[in-house]
C-alpha cells in the first residue's frame, strides 16, 4: 500500500499539473461551482510545484536551489504588503499571503514549464 502511495505522490510531484486536474475535477463534482474549485486547485498545486521545481533543479544542476524559491515567496509577500500599505488599503494579511501564493502560481508555472524545456534540449545535446 505504501509503494503506491509513494508512486502517486512522485507521479503528482513530477507532473504537478495532474494534481490540477483531480482536484479541480474532484471539487467541481462536490460544490458545482467553477471558480471555488479553480481558486483550490490553484493553491493545491502551488505546493507541488514548489517540489516539483526543486526537483528538477536537483536533476538538471545537481544541486538544490529550494533558497531560492523561498526568497522568491518572502520577496512576494514583502511586495504585495508594501503595494497594500502605500495605497491606504486596508487588508488582512491572510489575504496578502493568499494574493502572493496565487502569484507564485503563475511565476512557478512559468518556471516549471521553462525548467521542463531547459532539461529537454540540455538532454538532447548531452547525447
Amino acid at each position: 500500500m505504501s509503494s503506491v502511495f509513494g508512486a502517486v505522490l512522485a507521479s503528482f510531484i513530477t507532473v504537478p499539473f495532474l494534481v490540477f486536474f483531480v482536484v479541480n475535477m474532484s471539487i467541481y463534482k462536490v460544490t458545482r461551482k467553477k471558480r471555488k474549485a479553480f481558486k483550490i486547485s490553484t493553491d493545491v498545486t502551488t505546493l507541488f510545484l514548489f517540489l516539483s521545481i526543486e526537483r528538477m533543479t536537483v536533476e538538471i544542476w545537481g544541486q538544490s536551489y529550494y533558497w531560492v524559491l523561498i526568497i522568491l515567496f518572502i520577496s512576494g509577500c514583502v511586495l504585495f504588503t508594501l503595494l497594500i500599505w502605500k495605497n491606504d488599503l486596508d487588508m488582512p494579511l491572510g489575504k496578502i499571503f493568499r494574493l502572493n501564493w496565487r502569484l507564485q502560481f503563475l511565476l512557478l508555472t512559468f518556471g516549471y514549464f521553462s525548467l521542463m524545456a531547459y532539461g529537454i534540449i540540455d538532454r538532447i545535446l548531452k547525447a
